[in-house]
């Protein structure tokens, strides 16, 4: 009784002290450092194998928010404010093009295009501001940032925001990941079909939209395909060669944390408070 009465009195506010500790941690520890380049180093290996296989045309696909471009200063901004994230003000931060790079980013990135190998930034940040057909304003920002960070190869074919190349399903435009990343293997992104040795990303679902909606869905995906993190298969590249999944940290937000919340219980900072509590494996000592 005690908690639900504390979260009826919660407040965006409130929630977004919660993830201060979590900010400063990708802002300020060694630790996420280590973490970052550590992956990189791995992802490095992966390529440097796939060369080693003669695989054709090799090419890494790697997320951005949080992959290679560090919007932590975004999530600051939220905190002692009542606001959420809201894609009005998202989108001025992306215009903005002031997001730092991921430790060791650039490095890897700039490795694989300067040695026979080709990067492609795929991310569902929106390509336009104001859905025009024909204003790609955030693109531009989005390329413009990641050059200031000394990333090498970023442009309009390289770059694939949410948006390029989508599908219709029953209807309805999808705009999953997924087709972007078979554009780059068929030819449709730069007019050259590659084999995608590497997906690298900060949530589950820059490797598969199917990775579950829940956390419990979402590890047992990790489960099942606990052999494909920080690993290029081994099996004949006669055969079809699965990419390696090589994940970045990200404890500010992501799928992660909407697998969290019950959708019948509602999204209200109340009853988010509440659920986040709930979930808790907790250990209390003897009274």
């Amino acid at each position: 009784m005690g908690l639900k009465q504390d979260a009826a009195e919660v407040t965006n506010t409130q929630l977004n002290e919660q993830s201060v500790l979590a900010i400063n941690w990708v802002q300020q520890s060694g630790e996420y450092q280590a973490l970052a380049y550590q992956a990189f180093n791995i992802a490095k290996i992966v390529f440097d194998q796939a060369k080693a296989k003669k695989v054709r045309q090799p090419a890494i696909i790697v997320d951005i928010d949080e992959t290679v471009l560090d919007n932590s200063a975004y999530q600051a901004g939220l905190v002692d404010t009542n606001n959420s994230y809201e894609l009005s003000t998202w989108n001025k931060w992306v215009a903005a093009s002031g997001a730092r790079t991921v430790p060791g980013a650039a490095k890897f990135v700039n490795y694989v295009n300067d040695s026979g190998g080709k990067v492609f930034f795929i991310s569902d940040r929106d390509k336009s501001s104001n859905k025009q057909r024909n204003n790609n304003d955030l693109e531009i920002a989005t390329i413009n940032n990641l050059k200031a960070n000394g990333f090498k190869g970023a442009n309009s074919t390289t770059v694939l925001l949410k948006g390029e190349f989508t599908k219709i399903i029953d209807g309805k435009e999808n705009t999953s990941k997924q087709w972007r990343r078979e554009a780059v293997e068929n030819g449709q992104a730069d007019s050259k079909k590659y084999t995608i040795v590497a997906l690298i990303g900060d949530n589950l679902n820059d490797f598969d939209q199917a990775a579950g909606i829940t956390n419990q869905e979402r590890r047992s995906y990790v489960e099942k395909h606990s052999s494909y993190y920080g690993i290029l298969d081994s099996i004949p590249i006669s055969k079809t060669l699965e990419p390696a999944y090589i994940a970045l940290p990200n404890p500010m937000y992501g799928n992660w944390e909407t697998g969290l919340y019950k959708p019948q219980a509602g999204q209200k900072p109340s009853q988010k408070n509440q659920q986040r509590k709930e979930v808790l494996i907790r250990w209390l000592p003897d009274k």
